[in-house]
């Protein structure tokens, strides 16, 4: 006798794209009952297997899937199951679905297995099913995935690589969910721009020949993952696929130590790879400069618009750096390379980040990133930002509604911004400095009272000051 539980389902507007998984012939029939749907065919069929790639030995992970249906009849039941290197198979209980089942369509059913995966070192192959009668076509029944169990790990972080442009009416809601991702630590967040303002050639390059898509908004996680998920417009599910690989672990650890001069602008920055379980490459490093609170016209958006993880350089070029790690790198070896670069004018030295990359780069669609590092460009010529500090002058501090801005010496284009405590851009307006004479800027009456940081960047320093706003 099989203990049945009654779920209901839910509906998902977009696609769901997997990670690296390969669909297997099975031929299963398991009989279930519920006579009304006994002579009619259905197609149950899995999705959504969300099982990191790397996982630490001797650990308990779940075993989660989501189960759909591909024929026009509503599955009423279904059960699944799974097994480990071609082991005896784990059965789940038989699960009834609320009426009148599960329907085709974009529906979709999320199943945990009551019974969790633990493994030794080494490499293996999971294998889940699902089983239903009736089932018009067991070729879609079965999902298989190869993951690696390891005793000694490096913390994993997930990339997210994002495609958008100023002319998309989807991006804003897209951008938002990948703003929202940029928040988790484990996250690394990366944007390409293409087709406008913001894009730079090598970025442009680099996306369409890697990812081949002719769509915006699109998502790709950890480069694709050996060819095998694809990128995809399905920004509401990009949370729960890099919290999936974000549960599991990395078998090399990545770290980045950066120097930004304020007063050359000169960005250096070294990337180190240190493995705890070794295979065989090849691998590549490289790491992404971003700008944050680029200010830019967006379809569909308000005014005002802020974009943010902007891809501006890519200093190990489209393909990365080659040769410094071996293809059969030693555990415990640090490999290390750096680089320089020479941050653009137009470019906010306050908003630049850094995201490190470690590509298993086996051929142009089959990859993955290993693991990733993310951190702010850090600041040095400290003396001289104190100095236009010291020669930034604002007043009155505190305010009500408006301030006046002078910068001693300095003439021209001037971008004033207004910032909260937590770093989060308010206001952005573009001034014309006279040399010492202030200039009126209006802030507004609707600011709350509280503590800001005022920043005002020209072609040749960056000077901040705190503005108190009393009332």
């Amino acid at each position: 006798m099989f203990i049945t539980r009654s779920f209901s389902y839910i509906a998902e507007s977009n696609p769901i794209f997997m990670k690296h998984i390969t669909l297997k012939l099975a031929l299963t029939a398991f009989c279930m009952g519920l006579m009304a749907f006994a002579v009619q065919a259905q197609n149950a069929f899995l999705d959504g297997l969300s099982f990191p790639r790397y996982v630490k030995a001797n650990v308990n992970y779940p075993v989660s899937v989501k189960v759909k249906n591909q024929s026009s009849i509503p599955l009423p039941s279904f059960s699944v199951r799974w097994r480990l290197d071609g082991g005896a198979w784990n059965n789940g209980t038989t699960i009834n679905v609320a009426s009148p089942g599960l329907q085709n369509g974009g529906y979709y059913m999320p199943v945990t297995h009551p019974i969790q995966l633990n493994a030794t070192q080494g490499v293996h192959t999971l294998e889940v099913e699902v089983l239903s009668s009736n089932d018009s076509d067991p070729t879609n029944n079965t999902l298989t995935v190869s993951f690696t169990a390891i005793n000694t790990w490096a913390e994993k972080f997930v990339l997210l690589e994002g495609r958008t442009e100023t002319w998309c009416p989807q991006c804003p809601v897209a951008n938002t969910a990948t703003n929202t991702l940029a928040l988790n630590p484990k996250f690394a967040v990366a944007k390409f721009h293409l087709s406008d303002a913001f894009a730079f050639p090598e970025g442009t390059s680099y996306y369409n020949s890697r990812y081949n898509v002719n769509f915006t908004p699109a998502g790709v996680i950890d480069m694709g993952e050996y060819g095998d998920y694809p990128a995809n417009y399905a920004s509401g599910a990009w949370n729960d696929e890099m919290t999936a690989r974000a549960n599991g672990v990395a078998p090399a650890s990545l770290n980045m130590t950066s120097s930004l001069n304020w007063n050359t602008r000169e960005l250096t920055v070294s990337i180190t790879a240190n493995f705890t379980y070794a295979f065989t490459g090849p691998f590549n490093l490289n790491v992404y400069v971003l700008e944050d609170a680029v200010p830019g016209a967006q379809s569909n958006a308000p005014a005002g618009y802020l974009h943010n993880k902007v891809v501006r350089a890519m200093l190990g070029g489209t393909s990365g750096t080659s040769g410094v790690v071996p293809n059969d790198p030693v555990v415990g070896t640090p490999y290390t390379t750096s680089y320089t670069y020479t941050v653009p004018p137009t470019f906010k030295l306050g908003d630049l980040q850094l995201i490190g990359v470690l590509e298993h780069a086996i051929s142009m669609a089959n990859r993955y990133c290993v693991n990733a590092a993310k951190g702010a460009a850090s600041p040095v010529g400290i003396e001289e930002v104190a100095s236009a500090n010291a020669n930034l002058d604002v007043y009155p501090n505190p305010f009500s509604d408006a301030v006046n801005i002078s910068l001693k010496g300095i003439s021209g284009k001037a971008q004033v911004e207004l910032l909260s405590m937590d770093g989060r851009v308010l206001l952005q307006r573009d001034l014309m400095l006279e040399g010492g004479h202030s200039v009126r800027l209006d802030l507004g009456m609707e600011l709350p009272a509280s503590l800001y940081i005022i920043r005002v960047t020209t072609s040749d320093m960056v000077a901040q000051k705190p503005l108190l706003k009393a009332h």
